[in-house]
């Protein structure tokens, strides 16, 4: 054997004929072909197996004729995966023979004698046939891979033979054999009724085959029964005026399908409520302005949000807040005829997608506001009714964690082209309109107007006056005496908040307090509170005063903030003031509230030291058992008893009963809105522990009360009393 040359293409030469193999291995090698000699059917099977040559020449003069046959069968066989071409040469020329050799698989026949030339050509040419072969199946395999990958099946159509050939992936997507013959008809029998019948009737159009290429959706269902998604691609290729081929593709898009839909639901959809979000509503609110314009019609956009959500959610929690929300936005959906009011028309997110009918929409725009969009309203009483209906949902009490919640909401309205020509500018003015509501009492609604705009524009820009003064100290604290009367001294005194705009002149704090709770700032302006009460006994103490104790009023927000213990207990630290100098007074709508809640931060509060006082008892859901629950140590009487009790002996009853109660339960009591001798005078016969009021002095700034107790001046009006 020869060795094998590092060639291109190798040839296997089975031969028992020394001289024969001999010649024919040398022609070859000098056209540049390498080759391996085998002399018998063991070697030939054998350097086959080691080499997989690209050519087989083989002698079937082996030592028997039968033995030449079955060698070729043998090596034909082996040779299917390699697709390795097999010449038989032969010195009979028999034709029985030749057809009993390719019966055995060779691919072609030669008989002595050999022409070389004739025999190299052969040679290359069944080479060349199989390196074809071979980059055929290489590429029907990637082809075959590719589509398995994809999901996509391919197909051929040909209207002069009307056969329809397809790939393995196309019957596999249809849930055919692999190897089937499939039939247009076998096809068509897979699809539903509906997308068959379209199938057909497109084909069937006399200028079909001009069209170019078509593309159909449609499901069908599978062994699992749930339904998959297709899309057929077909290409028209025309080759006479008569006949034509048809090109296709058939793509299993189920997975797409479901990726596409989980991409617009993240996109355009609320995860807490299920309900179309800002996004949603934006983008077809545009869409519906360009139909509307176009077409003429008029659109109202409502924006709603419910009463005090933010006291519910926080007495209850964020769970409980979030489980109100879905319950309210299924109320909502009532209001609407069909589902179409949280469905996407995809001709709105893709001016490309068919046209589709726009119908109304409601979405969650953040937190506890909706928004709703009314298309093509006849009259402005089909708007009002709506809104009615929108709010009449909630007027039902909702069950939650065994409690009947009651919910109101307030409303704003704005009109396409009246109140804005754009989005963002309808959304404002709606919002503007419903925050008016609100301010008018809520559970209501409003139209929007220039004069609503202006209030909207004002309140924005108090809000943020707000902001600066909090975080540049432009607020202060002014400090109302609380005189004990046992000792006829002031060791007392309630902190209350005033701010001096530079514009608006002194706002009252009933207008500012609430709105900081509204826009988050309530907790901010409470840090201040106490760390400048904080800061201020420390000056008096510094100044020589004897041990000062301030009274700061303190938020339901506040009180349900995790973080308000310890800011009281930096603050003590930071400022180096006795806890016992601090007092925090709450009222009685916080104790209605998260009651678990409550008491831990109350009882945070007193083992620090701190007192807590329960503010305006009695004019609330004054209950007794607030007053064995809660750690307070001061109750302070409202002063609508205080103002009541010289003329009216039912308020005197009730602060005779208040002050009892106190001495029995060891609180301290504190009367407020003391303003005349005589309801001085009331009090001290009824032992009172604590007064304030204007009789004694209003709210001072920290440098006049210094100078009010160094006059003392209070001593004589307390004398004049006791005189008399």
């Amino acid at each position: 054997m020869n060795k094998i040359d590092q060639q291109t293409f190798t040839v296997l030469i089975v031969d028992g004929n020394d001289h024969s193999r001999i010649a024919i291995s040398d022609s070859l090698d000098n056209a540049g072909l390498g080759t391996v000699e085998a002399k018998n059917s063991k070697l030939a099977k054998l350097y086959f197996n080691q080499i997989n040559p690209d050519l087989v020449l083989m002698d079937l003069d082996l030592p028997d004729t039968a033995g030449g046959l079955k060698l070729c069968t043998e090596l034909a066989s082996s040779a299917d995966q390699a697709n390795t071409p097999v010449i038989v040469l032969s010195r009979h020329n028999d034709t029985k023979l030749a057809a009993a050799a390719f019966d055995a698989g060779a691919s072609d026949f030669v008989h002595h004698p050999i022409d070389y030339l004739i025999l190299i050509q052969r040679s290359r040419y069944q080479i060349r046939a199989r390196q074809n072969l071979i980059s055929l199946t290489r590429r029907e395999r990637i082809l075959e891979h590719a589509e398995r990958i994809a999901k996509m099946g391919s197909w051929e159509w040909d209207s002069r033979s009307s056969r329809l050939y397809v790939s393995k992936e196309f019957n596999r997507i249809l849930g055919f054999e692999e190897q089937r013959s499939t039939r247009v008809k076998d096809v068509l029998h897979r699809l539903p009724e509906s997308e068959r019948l379209k199938i057909m009737e497109y084909f069937q159009q006399h200028d079909s085959k001009h069209q170019g290429t078509l593309t159909l959706h449609h499901r069908v269902p599978s062994e699992a029964g749930i339904g998959r998604t297709l899309r057929h691609e077909a290409r028209f290729i025309l080759h006479n005026d008569k006949d034509y081929s048809v090109y296709g593709t058939i793509h299993d898009i189920t997975d797409e399908v479901a990726h596409k839909d989980q991409i617009l639901q993240l996109a355009y959809y609320d995860a807490l409520t299920q309900l179309p979000n800002r996004t949603f509503f934006k983008t077809h609110l545009e869409h519906a302005i360009r139909l509307a314009r176009k077409q003429g019609h008029l659109l109202a956009v409502a924006v709603l949000d419910l009463d005090l959500f933010t006291r519910i959610n926080n007495s209850l929690g964020h769970e409980a807040g979030d489980e109100l929300l879905k319950k309210v936005s299924n109320r909502l959906l009532r209001t609407f005829d069909n589902t179409q009011c949280t469905t996407l028309n995809m001709q709105a997110i893709d001016p490309q997608a068919p046209q589709e009918p726009m119908s109304d929409k409601i979405a969650r725009l953040e937190g506890d506001q909706f928004a709703i969009l009314l298309n093509q309203f006849g009259k402005l009483d089909d708007v009002i009714l709506f809104v009615q209906r929108l709010l009449k949902q909630l007027v039902t009490p909702f069950t939650l964690q065994g409690n009947n919640i009651v919910l109101t909401a307030s409303a704003g309205i704005a009109l396409y082209p009246v109140n804005g020509l754009g989005a963002e500018m309808l959304l404002r003015n709606a919002d503007a309109a419903m925050h008016f509501a609100k301010s008018q009492g809520r559970n209501n609604f409003h139209f929007y107007s220039s004069d609503i705009d202006f209030k909207s524009k004002e309140r924005l820009s108090v809000e943020n006056d707000l902001r600066h003064a909090i975080r540049h100290n432009e607020l202060e604290l002014h400090y109302q005496p609380k005189l004990h009367l046992k000792s006829g001294t002031v060791h007392s005194v309630e902190a209350l908040v005033r701010w001096n705009h530079p514009v608006r002149g002194l706002v009252s704090p009933s207008q500012f307090v609430p709105m900081a709770e509204e826009i988050g700032l309530i907790n901010e302006l409470g840090d201040w509170l106490i760390n400048q009460a904080c800061m201020q006994a420390k000056r008096w103490n510094d100044e020589g005063l004897s041990a000062i104790r301030i009274a700061i009023n303190l938020s339901p927000i506040q009180i349900r903030a995790g973080s308000l213990v310890q800011m009281i207990r930096n603050a003590l630290l930071t400022y180096r003031i006795a806890p016992s100098q601090l007092e925090v007074e709450i009222t009685e709508t916080v104790l209605l509230e998260d009651t678990n809640r409550v008491i831990r931060t109350l009882e945070g509060i007193r083992n620090l030291g701190v007192k807590v006082a329960l503010d305006d008892f009695g004019t609330g859901y004054s209950s007794l058992i607030y007053l064995t629950r809660f750690p307070f140590s001061t109750l302070k009487i409202d002063r609508s008893f205080v103002s009541q009790c010289v003329k009216h002996g039912q308020s005197a009853a009730i602060i005779h009963t208040i002050i009892q109660l106190c001495k029995n339960l060891n609180l301290e009591v504190v009367a407020e809105g003391v303003e005349t001798r005589e309801e001085l005078q009331f009090l001290l016969d009824h032992r009172c522990d604590v007064v304030q009021g204007h009789y004694f002095s209003p709210a001072l700034s920290a440098k006049d009360f210094s100078h009010y107790i160094q006059r003392q001046s209070w001593i004589a009006l307390l004398q004049d009393n006791v005189k008399a």
